[in-house]
């Protein structure tokens, strides 16, 4: 958290894709965010997840493989935490729970350690993605982050309700056309930057720190 010229408090927060695929759904939903952002916050989407090595002890070591290192350094600096993920068999892709064991260790310095995290995702069809919006936030809560409760931003039949448009500078960004899915994205940037500013990371966390930091 930065405090700008004006005094007024900037969050950085890193936005995740579960998904590997160019055209993902989940991360075109993580590309529409920012325009919906509230004022203050900054909203940068990682990329670099594929090249994540699959987590392996030997390889976790003081100096890891340098994508795990940019893995860690970037949830480590960010404020806070967006992450979108597909469904996969019922459950979240194995590249996001690959990410997550790599930033979780060890657990005395892990990059999500009070981390909070508002989860989201993106399917085209209409039955999937509860079980891994339940999956993601039970996995997080295990590595001691503080996952911002719903309702949940559950973008079902997604490719009817976002669509790509050209910006003054001919980027290409998504836009949101649901007008129920973007009053709950507002509901959750609000809840996560809230969430922020009071510490509620810090104090979930605080029985947990209380047992793992060694005494003085």
């Amino acid at each position: 958290m930065r405090k700008t010229q004006q005094g007024a408090f900037s969050l950085r927060i890193l936005a995740i894709s579960g998904s590997l695929r160019q055209d993902s759904f989940n991360t075109r939903l993580l590309r529409a965010l920012p325009p919906l952002a509230p004022e203050g916050m900054e909203i940068e989407l990682f990329d670099g997840l594929g090249e994540v090595p699959l987590y392996d002890q030997d390889l976790d070591v003081a100096d890891p493989p340098k994508p795990v290192h940019r893995l860690r350094t970037a949830i480590a600096e960010a404020d806070g935490l967006i992450i979108a993920s597909p469904e996969y068999n019922g459950s979240i892709p194995g590249v996001l729970k690959n990410a997550i064991d790599w930033a979780s260790r060890p657990m005395v310095r892990s990059a999500l350690l009070a981390k909070c995290v508002v989860t989201m995702v993106a399917t085209p069809g209409v039955g999937l993605g509860r079980n891994a919006l339940s999956d993601l936030g039970r996995v997080l809560h295990d590595c001691h982050a503080f996952v911002v409760s719903g309702p949940w931003v559950h973008l079902s039949e997604a490719p009817a309700k976002m669509e790509d448009v050209q910006d003054e500078d001919g980027e290409v960004t998504t836009v949101l056309t649901d007008p129920r899915t973007r009053r709950l994205v507002d509901i959750q940037l609000t809840s996560l930057q809230q969430a922020i500013k009071e510490e509620a990371g810090r104090h979930a966390v605080t029985p947990l720190m209380s047992f793992i930091q060694p005494r003085q």
